[in-house]
């Protein structure tokens, strides 16, 4: 492993401080500065230096740096084995991948990546994510560089965004499986717009005429006839003591004949207030033609017979 590292290093800074290599993932040479390529050589000596002393996440974070500022192939097999070898797993599982994606077919380490890959995945779990229309994925809210992402077996949160919106899913995954995660963007939000307010009711009832109903009359009239039949029985009662008063004049007689005279007289006063009031009701304060069906509206008369209240109606 140090003599590959020593290899690479002398390979990778002598390829950075010239002309770039052309790989699958080499940016076009105006893009690299030589200040670029020179941080590179250094990060990627501060790898190697890390490796050597065993601070292998320093070494695999240097090695990082220099594929940032000046991105060859190299430098991911050796981040690749920094992080497998401080047991980052994951880490060292997608930065396999992307080397074999990112290596020529006659790289010196494919075979070696491909192989410590296929030994590692065997404990990990690979999330293969479907996002249409959603950007800025992350897992456990780091940024993926692919869609085929390794994982340690667990829950993860997968998050995009679809807009000014957040999208996301929590997925869990066992060791060994492969797993696919389906990001779909949340549909438009409908429209805000209030509804028109619905119409007003309907009736079929006809418009009040403001009168009164004709039940008024028929009440009226009922009552009439009650007080009618009270003063006449009170007359007959104030006759029968006449009467009495006739064969027998005390005064005894006397005051309790004026007492049922009075009583007489009261509910005749009362009696024609009733008939009066019903009358006037019956002609100018009810509605008869509400109340009217086919046949016409309904007459009602109301008149004093002798010592009787009669009341007559015709339908």
């Amino acid at each position: 492993m140090r003599s590959r590292l020593i290899i690479s290093s002398l390979f990778v800074t002598a390829s950075l401080l010239s002309v770039p290599l052309l790989t699958q993932a080499e940016p076009p040479a105006s893009t690299t500065t030589a200040a670029d390529r020179q941080a590179a050589a250094q990060a990627f000596a501060e790898g190697q230096r890390a490796f050597t002393l065993g601070d292998f996440p320093h070494a695999a974070e240097s090695f990082e740096k220099a594929y940032a500022k000046a991105p060859h192939h190299a430098a991911l097999w050796n981040a690749a084995r920094s992080w497998q070898k401080a047991g980052e797993t994951a880490r060292a599982a997608n930065l396999y991948a992307r080397y074999l994606r990112e290596a020529p077919p006659n790289a010196p380490d494919r075979n070696s990546a491909s192989s410590a890959l296929q030994k590692i995945s065997t404990k990990l779990a690979r999330l293969e994510i479907h996002a249409t229309g959603i950007d800025q994925i992350t897992v456990d809210g780091q940024p993926i560089e692919s869609t085929s992402v390794f994982v340690t077996p667990g829950t993860h949160l997968i998050e995009g965004r679809a807009g000014d919106r957040t999208v996301r899913q929590s997925q869990p995954a066992e060791a060994g499986a492969v797993v696919s995660v389906a990001l779909v963007a949340p549909p438009p939000a409908a429209s805000s717009s209030p509804k028109p307010p619905p119409p007003p009711p309907t009736s079929s009832a006809k418009p009040s005429s403001g009168k009164l109903p004709p039940a008024v009359v028929y009440v009226g009239g009922a009552v009439t006839v009650v007080l009618a039949g009270v003063m006449v029985w009170s007359g007959l009662d104030t006759l029968g003591q006449k009467k009495t008063f006739d064969s027998e004049p005390t005064q005894a007689n006397l005051d309790d004949g004026h007492s049922r005279q009075t009583r007489t007289n009261v509910l005749l006063a009362v009696t024609a207030g009733a008939a009066v009031l019903t009358t006037v009701a019956a002609v100018w304060l009810v509605d008869w033609k509400g109340k009217s069906d086919d046949k016409g509206p309904v007459n009602v008369k109301v008149g004093v017979a002798g010592e009787s209240l009669v009341v007559r109606g015709s339908f």
